[in-house]
């Protein structure tokens, strides 16, 4: 990684106490897991089977959910876990033949569109920093258990979406230390998600101690669950239409939020898994939950702290002890994956969105491809790439290109115009993310890349 300049470390030691990783079992009892035998095939999943992408002459359109993109980018083999999802610790679950308070109470899932995880899948890559988008459909994976007496119930999901147009919406702050070193870096970049205790809904995070207050253009939807909504043998994935489509922007970072609410009134200490109705959220624990120091963790794509390059998607819960105010330095704040050790099984919850393209006849040319152009080899990479492409008739002029995430040109050149394969070298950029353009005769085909 690159030098942190003293301004950032400065930075970070303001925040040096919120950005201490709390050991494994200190927070809200992390080691308490939900023991089933359900399963689910993930190549069924929406954000996995390229076939679902929607794309017209009039739209482009895809299901992105990044745990299930690091799958297919890095081969990883995942453990699927689940947990229980229930607004305070009233209620009691079986964890393994044993009942006790339900502790994870809230669900929040960043998602950066623009990092280079989807752009390798060519049913997501459309997305660029300057491509318009609405998120008009979600998708969560859960098991779903009615023994309530009353089959009429009726429970709710209550979604929120915003994203961080409102810069004050987010803000950034990082782990260092030997939180960082499990991710072989110096510093990990994540942003912060606000919790309002009083009104146990998600907010913006704020310094201050006084209550947080919500996001600015929230949008605030729920999901009804029924009987036909059961799924005890095996998790059933329940995608919904958002009831008006939420734009946003290929720069933005977009967070979907996710609470269960009861349709039915529970005592202390009552076990609504077996006398009422219990919904579990699902999660990938990213290469499984080896003993490795380094295998277990999640993928951290390394970046200079707070650089516009970084990776922001990040999974997040509210634990027992932020529900309650008694988390210290997390108490306002939901908690992201990084800040576990091994073991944590809810690295990337499968909470998936569905993005339609809103500037079309830009976004259709960059998913073409007409030209069979490669993805840079190798990917990411430090010193030198090789692009490949292939013409099938001669053409008039070709320009291949490449752009910063600030869409500055960073190199231009005229390549190959005749039949045939040709090959591109890439060289020595700095450190981030970037875009490759082959523009062939006014048509123009982009790709992403990584330059660590």
């Amino acid at each position: 990684m690159k030098k942190i300049y003293s301004l950032v470390a400065a930075v970070l030691a303001t925040t040096a106490t919120f950005a201490q990783a709390p050991a494994s079992g200190s927070l809200s009892f992390p080691a308490k897991k939900v023991t089933t035998t359900a399963t689910i095939n993930h190549g069924s999943l929406k954000a996995k089977n390229a076939a679902s992408a929607n794309k017209t002459a009039a739209t482009n359109s895809g299901w992105f959910n990044y745990g299930t993109a690091i799958e297919a980018l890095t081969s990883a083999t995942s453990d699927l876990n689940a947990n229980y999802l229930f607004p305070d610790s009233m209620g009691y679950g079986d964890f393994g033949g044993t009942p006790g308070a339900i502790w994870i109470h809230h669900l929040a899932e960043m998602v950066d569109f623009k990092s280079y995880v989807f752009g390798a899948d060519p049913s997501t890559s459309w997305v660029t920093p300057t491509t318009a988008f609405s998120v008009d459909s979600m998708s969560v994976v859960y098991a779903y258990t009615r023994n309530h007496p009353n089959t009429a119930i009726v429970d709710t999901l209550v979604v929120t979406v915003y994203d961080n147009s409102t810069a004050a919406n987010l803000s950034t702050s990082g782990f260092i230390g030997a939180t960082a070193a499990n991710y072989l870096t110096d510093t990990v970049s994540f942003k912060r998600i606000g919790y309002n205790q009083p009104g146990n809904f998600i907010a913006a995070p704020t310094a201050t101690t006084a209550a947080q207050v919500a996001p600015v253009g929230k949008y605030v939807f729920k999901v009804l669950l029924t009987i036909n909504d059961t799924a005890v043998a095996a998790f059933r994935e329940k995608a919904f239409a958002l009831p008006s489509a939420f734009s946003s922007m290929g720069s933005k970072l977009v967070i979907g939020s996710v609470q269960f609410r009861p349709g039915y009134t529970y005592t202390l200490a009552q076990n609504v898994d077996a006398t009422a109705n219990t919904f579990l959220f699902t999660s990938l624990e990213e290469k499984g939950a080896g003993a490795s120091s380094t295998g277990t963790f999640p993928s951290y794509l390394d970046c200079n702290f707070g650089s516009t390059a970084c990776d922001y998607s990040t999974s997040y819960i509210l634990p027992q002890d932020v529900r309650y105010n008694i988390a210290a330095s997390w108490n306002s704040r939901f908690i992201p994956s990084y800040a576990y050790t091994i073991g944590y099984g809810y690295e990337h919850h499968l909470i998936s969105f569905h993005l339609v393209s809103n500037t079309p006849q830009g976004i259709q040319n960059l998913s073409q491809n007409t030209f069979g152009l490669t993805q840079n080899m190798p990917n990411p990479y430090t010193k030198e790439s090789v692009v490949n492409y292939n013409l099938t008739k001669d053409v008039n002029s070709a320009v291949f290109t490449v752009t910063d995430v600030m869409g500055r040109i960073v190199s231009s050149e005229k390549v190959g115009t005749t039949t045939g394969t040709h090959s591109v070298k890439l060289g020595a950029f700095a450190a981030g993310v970037y875009y490759y353009s082959l523009n062939v005769d006014g048509n123009v085909t982009t790709k992403k890349m990584i330059v660590e």
